[in-house]
């Protein structure tokens, strides 16, 4: 799946670069030599900023380096995607329209489409470039039938940071801020905080200012699929904040509450939800609240007896146009949803992974609100 997924992307890619190579050739007097100068530098740029800007440590550079990735990559894929859609309406109409018909023509034309289109998109970049940026604090509420001792809890939630790429120290700095500014109960970290980019630097930093939080029942952490692409041990950074992780386990708050933390569904060592209630003991006749990154499985979950399931994982919409499509892969993409009587609430993210870039979902800190005793 996986390979399929990024041949798709190679594809993609190529169909976009070798229009803009047809389009250079004949309205830029000059070589081809120095287009594919400065497309193979970009595309270096894009995939090795992907996957090893970490090694990167001089700030100015890796900020640029960062920028022009994200630009590029937006030019490129919907440059690409609009103009192989261009290409195949052009091969089908062409078998029933005549070659000056005005419709096809319309279609065929890439004189001044294709410049248009690489302007649009490359504006598109730069904003969702500082959108990204752009932390906001956005309210939930989810109602609970179970009694609690509780007549509510409010929860912090964050989730895929992916400090590294999306998220900087002065990132670290706002959510720290935006959390404080919940005054939360409790605090719900919902993996992908660090990721393979995350240099050891961030993350002592990460530790050092999430000693500044303050909630009643402290703050728990499940991992995501992309903590385990650390080489250091990160759990010691969590650990050193105050941070508790659950690795299928369980913690029991606010007199009554319990929280069950599961791997992510890409660790073959975790348990199905129903062993880790049994094994635990978890009373399902008081709250159980389920904690995983991903949002997958949550008809299990919700059979299992949890009243709420939290995840992270698809960040919202990261890129336009792509909630349909991967919305095949979750159980659902953000916000919340009744799961046969169990709600489930999947946060947007603080950040995204592989680029900085985040348009039209939001950069978010959940402020979660839960009611017992709701009938």
């Amino acid at each position: 799946m996986v390979f399929l997924f990024f041949a798709g992307i190679v594809f993609v890619l190529a169909v976009g670069v070798l229009s803009c190579l047809d389009w250079w050739k004949k309205h830029v007097p000059l070589s081809q030599v120095f287009f594919w100068g400065i497309t193979t530098v970009l595309l270096v740029n894009m995939f090795y900023t992907v996957f090893n800007i970490r090694s990167i440590t001089v700030k100015p550079l890796k900020e640029v380096m960062i920028f022009l990735s994200a630009v590029t990559f937006i030019v490129l894929i919907y440059t690409s995607v609009i103009m192989l859609i261009k290409y195949i309406l052009g091969f089908i109409l062409g078998g029933f329209l005549k070659p000056t018909n005005p419709v096809l023509r319309f279609i065929k034309e890439k004189t001044i489409t294709l410049p248009v289109l690489v302007g649009i998109t490359a504006i598109i970049g730069v904003i969702g470039y500082i959108h990204m940026n752009i932390i906001t604090t956005v309210d939930y509420e989810i109602n609970v039938k179970k009694p609690s001792k509780n007549k509510s809890i409010t929860a912090a939630v964050i989730a895929d940071t992916h400090i590294g790429i999306s998220s900087h120290k002065s990132t670290i700095d706002t959510i720290i801020e935006k959390i404080n500014e919940i005054d939360p109960d409790v605090v719900l970290l919902l993996g992908d905080i660090f990721d393979e980019n995350t240099t050891t630097d961030e993350m002592e930093y990460f530790s050092e200012k999430f000693k500044d939080v303050k909630s009643k029942y402290g703050s728990y952490f499940v991992f995501g699929n992309h903590e385990n692409m650390q080489d250091n041990d990160f759990t010691a950074y969590f650990k050193d904040a105050g941070i508790k992780i659950l690795e299928d386990d369980k913690a029991v708050i606010a007199g009554d509450i319990t929280l069950v933390g599961m791997l992510s569904e890409y660790d073959s060592s975790g348990d199905p939800i129903d062993r880790i209630i049994k094994q635990k003991k978890v009373d399902t006749t008081k709250p159980v609240i389920v904690l995983k990154h991903e949002p997958l499985g949550i008809k299990d979950i919700s059979a299992a007896g949890a009243d709420v399931s939290m995840h992270g994982h698809t960040h919202g919409e990261q890129f336009p146009f792509t909630y349909l499509p991967f919305s095949f892969l979750n159980d659902m993409m953000c916000g919340t949803k009744d799961f046969d009587g169990m709600t489930a609430f999947t946060t947007q993210g603080a950040g995204g992974w592989g680029f900085h870039f985040k348009l039209p979902a939001k950069s978010e800190v959940a402020k979660v609100t839960i009611n017992f005793e709701v009938k």
